[in-house]
């Protein structure tokens, strides 16, 4: 009894998204530095931004 073809297909493409999933798994952590300024450089950001239009704002008026 053979497989149907749309199991077939199914099952090639589980193995690779397995096989992408592993090559992504290796791919090394990022640095505690970039871990631990991200949140920070985030909050600049939003508060940069922030600023800006509050700036834009208070000019319109």
């Amino acid at each position: 009894m053979s497989t149907q073809p749309t199991n077939q297909s199914s099952i090639e493409q589980l193995h690779r998204d397995v096989a992408a999933f592993a090559e992504e798994m290796r791919s090394p952590p990022p640095t505690a530095l970039r871990a631990a300024l991200l949140p920070f450089s985030m909050g600049a950001a939003m508060a940069l931004a922030t600023f800006v239009v509050a700036a834009i704002i208070a000019r319109l008026i």
